[in-house]
C-alpha cells in the first residue's frame, strides 16, 4: 500500500461504494424504456445518442472545471449534482412518465455523471508517476467494478420491487461517497490554470496530432462498447429469453472477472506496451461480441462476457493512463475531458447503432453481431498502423514536457514528434 498516496486508496473506496448503486441501476434502463414503457430499440439507441451531447458537453466542462478551479471541488460539486439527478430519474420511473421524460431524466443523469470522472482521473495522475500510472489505473477499475460485480445481482432482484427503488439506492450509494470525499480529501493541484474558460484555449488540442488519432481509434471502439447495456441486454432477454435475474448475475460475471483479471492483465500490458495492449484488448472485444451471435442460452453469454472482459481488463487502463502520460501536467484535465468526451458520444452512439441493427437484423444474429464486432477488428488496426509510443517515451522521460510550453502551455507538435521518433 506505500506504493501509492494514501489518498489513492479513498478515492478507490469512494468508487467501490458508488459502483454499487451506479451499477445496480444503468443496465436496467434500456430494458425498462422497451421491455416496460414499449418503446422500439431504435428509440431506445436515440435516447442513448442524445444523451451522449449531455455526456460529452460534463465530460468537457469537469476537465476544464478540475484543470482552472481544482480537482476537489469539482468532485463535490459533480457527486452533489449526481445525487439529485439519480432522485429525479427515481421519480419519474415512479410515476411511470413517458419514454420521452425517462429520456430527459436520464440525459441530467449523464451530464452529472459525466463531470466527475477527468477530476477523478487528473487526480490519480497528480499523485502516481507515470511509470506505475498502467497498474494505477488497473487498481483503480478493480475497485469500480468490485462494485459492479455487487450492484447487477442486487439490481436484478430490486427490479422485481420497482425500477425506480434501482435509482433510490445509486443516490443513496453516491451520498455515501459524497460525505467520504468532503472529510477525506485534499486538493492535489498545486497551481490552477488562472482566467475562465475558452473554446480557442480548447480547441489548442487540436495541435496534438498524436493524440486526435489516438482518440479518433478510441472513438471507433467506443462504439462497439456502447452495446455493453443496451444491445446485449435486449438481445439476451428478448431474443435469448433469459430472465432480468439473469442478465444482473451476467454483469455480475463481468464485475467479478475484472477483479479477479485486471491486475495480470496490466502487467500483461505494461510488458508488451501501449500499443500492442490496445490492439489486444480490440481484438478480444471483437471476439467477445461476435461470439455472442451464436449464442443458445445463459451459459454461453458467460462464457462470450468472459472474452469480453478479457478485452476491457487490457484495454481500458492502457487507454487512460496513455492519456495521462500524453498530457501536459498543467492539462491533464483537459485530456481527460477531450478523452471521456470521446468515450461518451461512443458509449451513447453504439446503441444507436446496435438498435438500428437489432431491428434490422435480430434475426440474423450472425450478421449483427459480425457488423457490431468489426468495430473492434478496425480499431486495432488502427492502432496497430499509427500509434507511436509517445506514452512510454513521456514515461521514461516525464520531465521533458514540463520543460517546454506553447501558447496556453501546450506542447509543441514537433517536439512530441521528436520524442516520439
Amino acid at each position: 500500500m506505500g506504493r501509492y498516496d494514501r489518498q489513492f486508496w479513498v478515492l478507490l473506496a469512494v468508487q467501490l461504494i458508488v459502483a454499487v448503486g451506479f451499477g445496480a441501476a444503468m443496465p436496467f434502463v434500456s430494458i425498462y424504456l422497451h421491455n416496460q414503457l414499449g418503446a422500439p430499440m431504435t428509440v431506445v439507441g436515440t435516447v442513448m445518442l442524445v444523451s451522449a451531447l449531455a455526456a460529452a458537453v460534463g465530460r468537457v466542462v469537469g476537465g476544464e472545471a478540475a484543470d482552472r478551479i481544482g480537482r476537489r471541488p469539482v468532485l463535490i460539486t459533480s457527486m452533489s449534482l449526481r445525487i439529485a439527478a439519480f432522485v429525479l430519474m427515481a421519480y419519474v420511473i415512479h410515476q411511470r412518465l413517458p419514454a420521452l421524460a425517462v429520456g430527459g431524466a436520464f440525459l441530467v443523469v449523464r451530464f452529472a455523471g459525466a463531470l466527475v470522472r477527468p477530476a477523478l482521473m487528473a487526480t490519480v495522475a497528480d499523485i502516481v508517476g507515470p511509470v506505475r500510472r498502467v497498474e494505477a489505473y488497473a487498481l483503480f477499475r478493480i475497485g469500480a467494478n468490485a462494485g459492479w460485480a455487487v450492484g447487477p445481482a442486487i439490481g436484478g432482484f430490486l427490479v422485481a420491487t420497482s425500477y425506480a427503488s434501482l435509482f433510490l439506492l445509486t443516490a443513496a450509494a453516491s451520498v455515501v461517497g459524497l460525505v467520504i470525499v468532503v472529510l477525506f480529501t485534499r486538493e492535489t493541484m498545486s497551481h490552477t490554470i488562472p482566467g475562465g474558460f475558452s473554446l480557442r484555449s480548447l480547441l489548442g488540442v487540436a495541435r496534438d496530432r498524436q493524440f486526435l488519432v489516438f482518440i479518433g481509434w478510441c472513438a471507433v471502439l467506443f462504439l462497439l462498447m456502447g452495446q455493453f447495456a443496451s444491445t446485449l441486454g435486449v438481445f439476451s432477454t428478448s431474443v435469448l429469453g433469459i430472465t432480468e435475474a439473469q442478465l444482473g448475475l451476467l454483469f455480475t460475471v463481468n464485475g467479478l472477472a475484472v477483479v479477479l483479471l485486471q491486475w495480470p492483465a496490466a502487467r500483461l500490458a505494461a510488458r508488451i506496451g501501449v500499443r500492442w495492449g490496445l490492439v489486444v484488448g480490440c481484438m478480444l472485444y471483437a471476439l467477445g461480441y461476435f461470439s455472442v451471435a451464436f449464442a443458445t442460452g445463459f451459459g454461453w453469454l458467460v462464457a462470450s462476457m468472459l472474452v469480453i472482459t478479457s478485452g476491457e481488463v487490457v484495454f481500458s487502463p492502457t487507454s487512460t493512463a496513455a492519456v495521462a502520460n500524453m498530457a501536459p501536467a498543467a492539462r491533464v484535465g483537459r485530456y481527460m475531458g477531450l478523452f471521456g468526451l470521446t468515450e461518451a458520444v461512443g458509449w451513447s452512439g453504439g446503441p444507436f447503432i446496435g438498435g438500428v441493427l437489432f431491428d434490422m437484423l435480430h434475426r440474423a444474429p450472425v450478421a449483427m453481431w459480425g457488423a457490431i464486432g468489426s468495430l473492434g477488428v478496425i480499431a486495432a488496426g488502427g492502432f496497430a498502423a499509427t500509434l507511436r509510443p509517445c506514452a512510454e517515451a513521456q514515461a521514461a522521460n516525464p520531465s521533458l514536457l514540463e520543460t517546454v510550453r506553447d501558447g496556453e502551455g501546450e506542447p509543441p507538435t514537433s517536439l512530441r514528434e521528436d520524442m516520439e521518433a
